[in-house]
């Protein structure tokens, strides 16, 4: 593709953005400020036991305020980091249409927030989970448990329009893996150095097509006692095939670098300390 077309499919892509934008986005996004310069996110990737195992105190010590994702609660660490922090994103937390299957986890997941967490934390959701009963009241048994809501809704095209309605919270980057709002989210609450542990992003590495054609990935986060391997679901129990898979993947990582474009706008930072590592658009560091 030369120069001309990738500006015209760009200037499409941000036609389309800002349209998504009034059609979608609330205007009344209010992010806590952050408290101190530097801030730590913590993925499920399964290198991050050995993260935990040995690099607790960089972690735990000094002035860094810590982001937990998803399902972080199904490991003791999470009583004994006791993050500031909570991102959650996938629909399958809100929508009543998933899977049995999910809604038994989220269930259990509300439940543990609410029984374990006994130190001030805010919880970070789309607004689209604030529309559904679900999410109404919903940890109001929990006085330390607070509830911030962004939009997610995708914004890709121009460099310059992104920036500016990342700057207003308006959209973000595609965000086909939690981590993407995470760091979103930490950079627009203005920490200016972004440590990132156990972000393998490795799956690719074990995708096996079975005898049938059945797609089966290993889904192994760090708190699990052996690997996970079983299909990929959409959200009305339809398996995923290969091509939504690195459809996916390809979106996912392509939405890092457009991060990594946004960080420098602010002056801002983003090292990938995981001890196992795919993703190539922020600078590796051992800690």
């Amino acid at each position: 593709m030369n120069d001309l077309q990738n500006k015209i499919k760009q200037s499409f892509q941000s036609v389309m953005s800002v349209l998504k934008v009034i059609l979608l986005s609330k205007k009344n996004v209010k992010l806590p400020h952050a408290k101190t310069n530097e801030c730590i996110i913590l993925a499920n990737g399964p290198s991050l036991r050995k993260t935990l195992k040995e690099k607790l105190d960089f972690i735990t010590k000094g002035d860094k305020e810590i982001f937990a994702v998803n399902y972080f609660i199904n490991s003791p660490f999470y009583e004994k980091i006791k993050t500031q922090y909570y991102v959650l994103n996938a629909p399958e937390f809100w929508i009543d249409t998933t899977t049995d299957m999910h809604k038994q986890k989220r269930a259990k997941l509300f439940e543990d927030l609410k029984a374990k967490t006994d130190w001030d934390m805010k919880i970070f959701v789309p607004f689209d989970a604030g529309k559904t009963k679900l999410w109404q009241n919903l940890f109001d048994s929990n006085k330390h448990l607070s509830v911030v809501y962004y939009n997610k809704t995708p914004v890709e095209g121009l460099q310059r329009i992104n920036n500016f309605l990342f700057k207003h919270n308006l959209g973000m980057p595609r965000p086909y893996n939690v981590l993407v709002p995470t760091i979103f989210l930490a950079l627009n609450m203005g920490f200016k150095t972004i440590y990132l542990f156990g972000a393998d992003h490795s799956w690719h590495q074990e995708i096996k097509v079975d005898e049938n054609n059945n797609v089966m990935v290993n889904h192994e986060h760090f708190y699990d006692n052996s690997a996970q391997v079983k299909p990929m679901y959409h959200l009305d129990g339809k398996e995923y095939y290969i091509h939504d898979i690195f459809r996916k993947l390809y979106l996912a990582f392509k939405g890092y670098f457009v991060l990594k474009d946004y960080a420098e706008t602010l002056g801002a930072k983003i090292l990938n300390a995981s001890e196992k590592s795919y993703i190539d658009a922020f600078d590796k560091i051992k800690v």
